[in-house]
């Protein structure tokens, strides 16, 4: 659970890694989020079984077999070192401004660091808290109460809705 925070907090760009003190604990949380691009990669880039069982009924040759291999370990290993580039750039840049959406800075980065953003998208959307679900349940039962228990769930959402604009939005 404990993870989910550190990842967070690192791929929020106004903090990074300004709130850790555990110099181990931000090694464990930048490896985590590594090791998720590389899930990712793995998904895209995967081969199908089809693509496999193609290879294994064609002849066999020493040298092909051979240079299949190099390419596919290049490529991995291509593909590891720009997750650490994207990662290690994003970390060496400068921290956002507070006062900013994460979410939004974001959106600036996408282009920048294509494979982080769908991590850091997926991180930063967590609801932090129940609170506005509370909220809701306490209007709701304001709403259902003994005299008005037969309303139907169409119209208490239409009243929950209505109870949840604001008062400006309510002025002509």
């Amino acid at each position: 659970m404990f993870h989910l925070l550190a990842i967070s907090t690192l791929l929020d760009p106004r903090f990074k890694k300004i709130h850790f003190h555990d110099p181990l604990a931000c090694a464990g949380a930048i490896q985590k989020i590594k090791d998720l691009m590389k899930i990712s990669l793995d998904e895209s880039h995967g081969e199908s079984d089809s693509d496999k069982s193609d290879q294994l009924s064609e002849d066999f040759s020493l040298w092909s077999d051979h240079h299949k291999l190099v390419h596919k370990n290049w490529k991995s290993n291509r593909n590891e070192e720009s997750v650490s580039d994207e990662i290690s750039v994003y970390l060496r840049a400068t921290v956002g401004r507070l006062n900013e959406n994460p979410l939004e800075i974001w959106a600036d980065f996408k282009q920048q660091f294509p494979k982080l953003f769908h991590i850091a998208y997926k991180h930063l959307t967590i609801v932090a808290s129940s609170v506005p679900s509370e909220r809701l349940f306490s209007k709701a039962s304001q709403v259902l109460n003994q005299q008005r228990n037969r309303l139907q769930g169409k119209r208490v959402n239409k009243i929950l809705f209505l109870q949840s604009l604001d008062k400006n939005n309510w002025d002509l």
